[in-house]
């Protein structure tokens, strides 16, 4: 069975949020909070297993608008967990060496996205009423 690397990718790190100052209006971080909502629920019932389907919701979150104060973070983990997502496609993560190797090859570049992922994490929680992802 393949892990399901998008529901745990998109909904750790794309639950992202900063507890910035100004720049969005009321109304903004509503529409975000929204639409954010939207792909949260897309999660919830998502199967990673077709690839059209992952591309079909990572466009939805690259056409989401977040405010200026998480917008870099956004687009950051974003990016991450497409490339993350590609690269799984050509590993049998099945086999216990692959994985590992695998896992490697990602884990610095996800320690450095952790900042970006709390920051994120927080604005959902503060702005949105969005619990970060156990």
């Amino acid at each position: 069975m393949r892990p399901s690397l998008i529901a745990g990718a998109v909904a750790g790190a794309v639950l992202l949020a900063a507890c910035g100052g100004g720049g969005s209006s009321s109304a903004d971080v509503e529409d975000f909070c929204s639409e954010y909502k939207e792909v949260e629920d897309q999660l919830a019932q998502f199967d990673d297993s077709d690839p059209d389907a992952v591309d079909a919701l990572f466009d939805h979150i690259d056409d989401l608008d977040p405010p200026d104060e998480i917008s870099d973070d956004f687009r950051a983990m974003t990016e991450f967990n497409r490339m993350v997502y590609s690269a799984s496609q050509d590993v049998d993560l099945d086999d216990p060496d692959a994985a590992a190797e695998f896992q490697e090859r990602f884990s610095e570049q996800a320690e450095d996205l952790d900042e970006a992922s709390g920051k994120v994490n927080d604005y959902l929680s503060e702005h949105c009423d969005i619990a970060a992802a156990d």
